[in-house]
């Protein structure tokens, strides 16, 4: 019964769905806000380095943190204020967002104060539970359901909304947050996940401004923030202020295209866009959890964590992250236009969520055995020039 359920429902959304496709995909209008929200980011991070540095907003080296230098910790503060400007300056007909605007601003303040003084984890964990009921009660955006995931029909969610929708806010927040231990690897998670979800929600629609103009911040802080020689001496750190902030903006756009009569994607199929982070929290977490560890302290078990031990450089621990990323958005893009169904898309989000550690490892693994050929080889080359 199961499998003909699954079958019939996967024939059936193999056919087109207009219900999910915009009919204007226009990107023409927001063009200019798209410029400024890059340039306006780029100029408040130039601006606010000095302020950083004078008021000690940045980050030292030592203990886990292996950079070189003070880093200023103003990416967050930086793409915040360039996403509010650009919003400002939108055509119009596009409804201003001061709900996410006030949320925001919480976010951010809480996070560059933790950024610098170090806030007690229920300081950080109570603006995340504010923000959602700013989100839930300011705009109306919360999960009503999430989808069809076991091929039984829809699951409506009813009185137990607000505490599933304030559980999925907190942890794709967190997640995010965790996700900022290499330069660069927070910022490509949320870059694809906000042009990702564009994508599917179709350019005139609201939503998909908040994500395009959100992932033009983040293109302008990766600038500053991606591993490269060429920024060096302009590196740049999103910190919690940014982390919480990218990870909440992500968390509204997907509410936004998921839920309520103006739906055009599938829960199940937003999952795939943040897959990498939320593999990596819910697998720190259970894997912490079976070793008596408490799942909320910070330590070095991380996915990147896994890859660098492995004794790749943070460049190629973040290529393969994000190719893995990558992915993984473009088998939940192809699924949400070819109407896969929501048990099959979600059964295979599953399981690749099992096994996500395993492949990691053996990515890891991989790495480990090719770097003892290659010093092998160059040990034979050596005695036989010698």
């Amino acid at each position: 019964m199961f499998i003909q359920i699954v079958i019939s429902n996967s024939i059936d959304n193999l056919m087109p769905r207009p219900d999910l496709i915009t009919s204007d995909m226009s990107v023409l209008p927001l063009i200019p806000s798209i410029f400024v929200a890059f340039f306006v980011t780029l100029l408040f991070i130039a601006a606010l380095r000095p302020l950083a540095r004078s008021i000690q907003l940045v980050d030292k080296p030592g203990g886990r943190k292996r950079h070189v230098g003070e880093i200023p910790v103003i990416g967050g503060i930086a793409m915040f204020l360039g996403l509010i400007v650009a919003w400002s300056l939108l055509p119009a007909g596009y409804p201003t967002p001061l709900h996410l605007g006030i949320a925001g601003i919480l976010l951010v303040t809480i996070g560059a104060l933790d950024d610098k003084y170090t806030m007690p984890a229920s300081v950080r964990f109570l603006t995340q539970v504010s923000v959602v009921l700013i989100m839930v009660y300011g705009s109306d955006l919360r999960m009503f359901d999430i989808g069809n995931p076991f091929g039984f029909g829809v699951i409506r969610l009813g009185p137990m909304s607000l505490f599933i929708t304030a559980l999925i806010t907190v942890s794709v927040i967190n997640a995010f947050n965790m996700m900022d231990g290499i330069d660069g690897l927070a910022g490509t998670m949320a870059l694809i996940a906000l042009v990702s979800i564009a994508l599917v929600s179709g350019y005139q629609n609201p939503i998909a401004a908040i994500a395009l103009l959100a992932a033009a911040s983040v293109i302008a802080f990766l600038m500053t923030n991606f591993p490269t020689i060429y920024n060096r001496r302009a590196r740049t750190f999103m910190g919690d202020a940014g982390s919480m902030f990218i990870g909440f903006v992500v968390v509204w756009v997907t509410m936004g295209v998921s839920q309520g009569a103006e739906a055009v994607a599938s829960p199940v199929i937003c999952l795939w866009f943040a897959a990498l982070p939320i593999y990596d929290l819910f697998t720190r977490f259970v894997l912490r959890m079976r070793k008596g560890h408490s799942p909320f302290r910070p330590a070095r078990d991380h996915f990147h964590h896994t890859l660098m031990r492995s004794g790749m450089r943070v460049r190629r621990v973040l290529s393969v992250l994000t190719g893995l990323q990558l992915t993984y958005a473009i088998v939940g893009l192809i699924a949400h236009f070819a109407g896969v169904a929501d048990v099959i898309m979600f059964m295979a989000w599953s399981a690749l969520g099992i096994s996500q550690y395993w492949i990691i490892g053996k990515l890891a693994a991989l790495y480990r055995l090719g770097q003892r050929k290659k010093r092998r080889a160059a040990a034979r080359v050596a005695v036989t020039q010698n």
